[in-house]
């Protein structure tokens, strides 16, 4: 798997130049991040990284080393992270929705050996927005920006550390 991006495509279908539907289609991958470490003892310091960015855990399957939470619901930061930093929802007025919406993510992330040595973490974020001020029932994609990923790599990495 390769590193983070999202990427959304438009397709449009045309006749005669008019166009008569869009579709958008987005695309979202994983982040890898390499630790130098045995997977067992990697997949805990996982379940801490996920403690310490205040994310809680509804998802684990030990045997499969994966952990997540599929409906975290969340405004204005995940741990030391601002949304606005770690997702791209669109926005109005100048400002990111990822900073004012109540946003729903599906945060997702498994821990498997790599054939070098090691284990290596791979995350995925996906998720959705609604703005908290208006009657609107309607919700927005938003795409991660790989900076949640990152970071929960990051916090793998310093507490498996030697």
């Amino acid at each position: 798997m390769g590193g983070t991006s999202v990427s959304t495509a438009v397709v449009r279908s045309e006749t005669a130049g008019i166009a008569s539907g869009v579709n958008m289609v987005s695309i979202t991958e994983v982040n890898n991040t390499i630790v130098m470490a045995p997977p067992d003892k990697v997949f805990q310091a996982l379940s801490a990284a996920y403690g310490t960015l205040n994310i809680p855990v509804t998802e684990v399957n030990q045997s499969g080393r994966t952990i997540g939470n599929a409906a975290y619901r969340v405004r204005r930061r995940i741990g030391d992270v601002p949304t606005m930093r770690a997702l791209d929802c669109g926005g109005d007025s100048g400002m990111p929705n990822a900073e004012t919406y109540q946003l729903t993510l599906a945060i997702r992330s498994r821990v498997v050996p790599n054939d070098a040595g090691g284990s290596v973490v791979q995350s995925t974020v996906e998720g959705s927005g609604r703005n908290p001020t208006t009657s609107a029932t309607s919700d927005v994609r938003c795409s991660s920006l790989g900076v949640l990923e990152k970071r929960i790599g990051e916090l793998v990495k310093k507490t498996v550390a030697p």
